[in-house]
């Protein structure tokens, strides 16, 4: 990717709209900018301005153009953003005119690279950008800004330079081996360090894999014998009629999904075929797939209702659920009675009451949100990474430093250990992107939006 060329590319979605944001960033923004204007050129300072594009002499629009001079601009460049009237046709005929004025259509993310490649951005902020642009929820919202700000970057840096001090106090015990005065580089005070470091690594870890899978979608199934109303809850959860619902029993023979976006956690929906006895061999293959679904599944919702929830067909799936996350859902809940509610609190654990053909599942919605209102993953003052490639870096992370710590309890040489803190020190460093390979900071840019 060349950086010393200059990009355009709109920084809102082409479509019918009464504004669209077009960026241009490079050396040369504000003198490609100016080929479409006639009177009243811009000049390289902050500041915004009212002005009419032209081309060929033809007027193109009147626009509000914000112009950042370098390095003070998200990208660190001359930046110039054209807020023009919106519409496809409009939209598209400016950024085509700045192409022929000089300027090249930006690659996916390049703008966000740009700023982390001018030093603006760390990657962790840059990450932290694209969270909050996908984010399917409260949970990934809040992540995406902490990160985006910078404010929790602080964790890797002390991470780093931690490692670093256990790096040097290894490296003088082993340049200096007459020197056994040098405070805290005995075996038991760097074990104890580097245990620390540690364990901070694999709290990180844990956070951002549970955070990663909340933001990402929690395998959710739903299961329950036929007509009990699994479909209608599954259309009352995402709101739309995307599995059949009818009263002949074995109506969902396949898989149905569907996805919903909560605050604290997004679930991707799977409608099961209903278990029951059948001699139906297309019935009982759904059959199997419920019953195989409820072992992958990371959630699952046990819809019943007042008629069957003693069933031998019922306690079958009870026996299928030990070990596993679920809810039980007394489904059609306005055909019980307040004492009747009452008991099957007493006698079940995890329980609700819905009417999904009357779309009253509040209580499903808050329980779900209650389960995935973790702690360790809602702190504001913690660092939490929901990228996979920062996880996987995190993992490789802490599998370095449990080799470091076992080859030191092992009593091995003190120079061996040196070996994976090194290489755990410059994974730390590349997770924030001090160091970098071109080709793999290009792979994830690439995976942003286009005009950001």
């Amino acid at each position: 990717m060349l950086i010393n060329d200059t990009v355009v590319a709109p920084a809102t979605n082409i479509s019918t709209q009464a504004i669209a944001l077009i960026r241009v960033s490079g050396s040369e923004a504000f003198l490609i900018v100016n080929k479409l204007i006639k009177d009243k050129k811009l000049e390289e300072k902050r500041g915004l301005f009212l002005r009419k594009l032209y081309f060929e002499d033809e007027l193109i629009d009147e626009v509000v153009l914000s112009c950042f001079v370098a390095p003070n601009s998200f990208t660190g460049e001359n930046v110039v953003e054209i807020a023009c009237h919106g519409g496809i046709l409009n939209t598209n005929k400016i950024i085509n005119i700045l192409i022929q004025s000089g300027a090249r259509m930006a690659l996916r993310g390049e703008f966000s690279q740009r700023s982390f490649l001018n030093g603006k951005i760390d990657l962790i902020q840059a990450e932290g950008i694209n969270n909050l642009i996908h984010a399917k929820n409260d949970l990934a919202l809040k992540i995406g800004v902490a990160n985006m700000s910078g404010s929790n970057n602080k964790a890797i840096i002390e991470l780093k330079d931690n490692l670093l001090d256990i790096i040097s106090r290894i490296q003088v015990s082993i340049d200096y081996p007459d020197y056994d005065d040098v405070e805290g580089s005995s075996i038991e005070d760097l074990t104890n360090l580097l245990e620390i470091i540690n364990d901070q690594i694999n709290k990180l870890l844990m956070r951002s894999k549970m955070a990663f899978k909340n933001s990402e979608g929690i395998k959710t199934a739903i299961v329950g014998q036929t007509n009990v109303g699994k479909s209608s809850i599954l259309n009352a959860l995402i709101n739309e009629d995307k599995a059949i619902v009818t009263d002949i029993p074995g109506t969902t023979r396949d898989i149905v999904e569907g996805q919903i976006n909560l605050e604290n956690v997004s679930l991707n929906l799977i409608d099961t075929a209903g278990i029951r006895k059948t001699s139906d061999v297309v019935e009982n293959l759904g059959i199997l797939k419920s019953k195989n679904l409820i072992n992958e599944a990371d959630l699952v919702l046990f819809v019943v209702n007042k008629e069957n929830i003693n069933d031998l067909d019922n306690q079958e799936i009870f026996e299928l659920l030990k070990n596993k996350t679920y809810i039980l859902i007394v489904n059609k809940a306005e055909k019980l009675s307040k004492t009747e509610k009452q008991n099957l609190e007493k006698k079940y654990e995890n329980i609700v009451f819905t009417s999904a053909i009357n779309h009253n599942i509040d209580q499903l919605v808050l329980r779900i949100n209650q389960m995935y209102l973790n702690e360790e993953i809602n702190k504001n003052d913690e660092l939490i990474l929901i990228g996979l490639n920062q996880i996987t870096l995190v993992e490789q992370i802490k599998n370095k430093l449990s080799t470091a710590l076992s080859v030191i309890k092992s009593g091995m040489p003190i120079d061996i250990v040196n070996v994976d803190l090194y290489d755990a020190w410059n994974l730390l460093n590349e997770l924030i992107g001090v160091e970098y390979e071109d080709e793999i900071i290009d792979n994830i840019f690439r995976k942003y939006c286009l005009g950001k």
